[in-house]
């Protein structure tokens, strides 16, 4: 994995050697000393930083610099300015460049054009003229630049570098959005309420080829059910009461880029046949309407429900399944993966220092445990808005457990086995529980665990593997409900 950035680079920093409150710099390549001292005199009255070189091996010296603009003579000896403005665009590929010469020709403007150029004056220049250009030329790269830097924020606060986790679980979600990212295929993300599905598909479409268009999303256990059909796919005026105004549906509104439709599972079973057509044609037909409308869009689908059962169930259907279930991604569950929860907790207490303007706190390694040994039926999320209650109530520099919400552990707590219900069980029963047990209590930790046992890490290793638990907490959990049913 690459590092992270920090959260504060992130959400307060800009791009280094940003220059868009700066004057700005052209570079003026003339050969004739009095012309370009007249341009860059001209140029520096109407507010420009402007340097003058006779050359083109001077000018490829500032290629490297922060050049807003070239202005640069057609005609200059062994090397012309189409030749220079190929050199500059194979490093510098934003830098406008205008062209000018005394030899106006429909030949060579077509040439210039060609070859990049933003656009080709004809000696003598109008100064107006020549100032208006330039101007033109800086703000419409300026835009460029701003756009771009946008951009590269929101790929660093949305891609996966925010997607906290380096435990084994979270690895593999990473090389799945990785490989799903670059393909246009539609993605199904599973995943219990509180996983960060949402941010998922945000990352996958950051990563993708659809950067630059929009991310749109929807999510359908919050919208009622009679105005699924509208939000999607939008109405006409006048398809019901109400309808006033047209309204451009979610898939238009993502028509280049992607739709996040989250909680399909809550999807309506008699709109499902009107969505599986929409996907397999990318039409739409809004509400009330008879004429279709192409959408290029790509789909990303998220439910904590599970689907399979709803198909077996008759409450969702097959055909709508298979075509969702193209790419799945499965987000383990926080109890999965409770060796990032100190990667968590830490990125959490930075953001909300920053965000909620609270001072800077540390944690308790006793409260940490507390933490790591929690099943958290929230997840990511429970535990985010656990640490910024404690964050605005707690009174010290540390939190401890004295600062957790009075509620957090009395009924989620998990059960230890009574000893009437150990009684019955075989040797190799009780050996099982005793691992449950250990690894429970050391947070899924093995080398803690095994110390526990007074086994190797290995044999703990291989134990695991023998009674199935090599994922570790989702068997234990299984495990310890049947004991608690007993």
């Amino acid at each position: 994995m690459k590092p992270r950035r920090s959260l504060r680079s992130t959400l307060e920093g800009s791009t280094p050697g940003s220059s868009m409150t700066s004057p700005p710099r052209v570079l003026v390549v003339e050969d004739s000393e009095e012309e370009r001292r007249s341009v860059v005199q001209l140029l520096r009255a109407e507010g420009f930083d402007a340097i003058g070189v006779e050359n083109a091996d001077k000018a490829v010296g500032y290629i490297d610099e922060r050049i807003d603009a070239v202005l640069s003579d057609l005609s200059m000896g062994s090397v012309s300015g189409v030749d220079l403005l190929l050199l500059w665009k194979k490093r510098q590929p934003q830098t406008p460049f205008v062209l000018f010469t005394a030899h106006s020709s429909v030949n060579t403007a077509v040439q210039a054009m060609k070859a990049g150029a933003y656009d080709y004056l004809t000696k003598p220049v109008n100064p107006e003229e020549l100032v208006l250009v330039l101007r033109r030329a800086v703000d419409s790269t300026r835009k460029d630049r701003e756009i771009e830097d946008l951009r590269r924020r929101l790929d660093q606060k949305f891609g996966l570098e925010h997607i906290i986790g380096q435990s084994q679980p979270m690895k593999a979600v990473f090389a799945r959005i990785q490989r799903a990212a670059v393909v246009d295929s539609t993605v199904l993300i599973l995943g219990e309420s509180g996983t960060g599905k949402e941010l998922v598909a945000q990352a996958l479409h950051h990563n993708s080829r659809r950067r630059a268009g929009p991310f749109v999303a929807v999510n359908c256990a919050a919208v009622p059910s009679t105005l699924v059909e509208s939000e999607l796919f939008g109405h006409v005026r006048g398809a019901f009461t109400g309808a006033t105004d047209r309204r451009i549906g979610r898939f238009e509104q993502a028509d280049g880029g992607t739709l996040f439709i989250d909680e399909i599972g809550d999807f309506e079973l008699s709109l499902q046949a009107k969505l599986l057509r929409v996907l397999e044609t990318l039409t739409v037909t809004p509400v009330g309407g008879h004429e279709d409308r192409k959408v290029d869009v790509r789909v990303i689908a998220a439910t904590s429900r599970n689907l399979v059962k709803m198909v077996r169930d008759g409450t969702f259907r097959q055909d709508l399944f298979y075509r969702l279930n193209v790419v799945t991604i499965e987000l383990p569950p926080l109890r999965d993966r409770r060796d990032d929860i100190p990667l968590l907790v830490d990125h959490f207490i930075e953001e909300i220092s920053l965000t909620k303007q609270t001072p800077p706190r540390r944690v308790d390694p006793a409260l940490m445990q507390r933490l790591m040994t929690y099943d958290w039926p929230g997840n990511v999320r429970e535990l985010r808005n656990v640490l910024e209650s404690m964050m605005v109530l707690a009174e010290g520099e540390i939190l401890t457990e004295r600062d957790l919400p009075p509620a957090l552990f009395q009924e989620r707590s998990t059960p230890v086995p009574a000893g009437d219900a150990l009684a019955g069980l075989t040797l190799k029963e009780l050996e099982r529980q005793a691992i449950i047990c250990a690894m429970r209590e050391s947070g899924g930790r093995r080398t803690l665990a095994s110390r526990k046992l007074g086994i190797s890490v290995r044999t703990l290793q291989r134990k695991l593997r023998e009674y199935n638990m090599a994922g570790g907490n989702g068997d234990l959990r299984d495990n310890l409900t049947r004991h608690d049913n007993m």
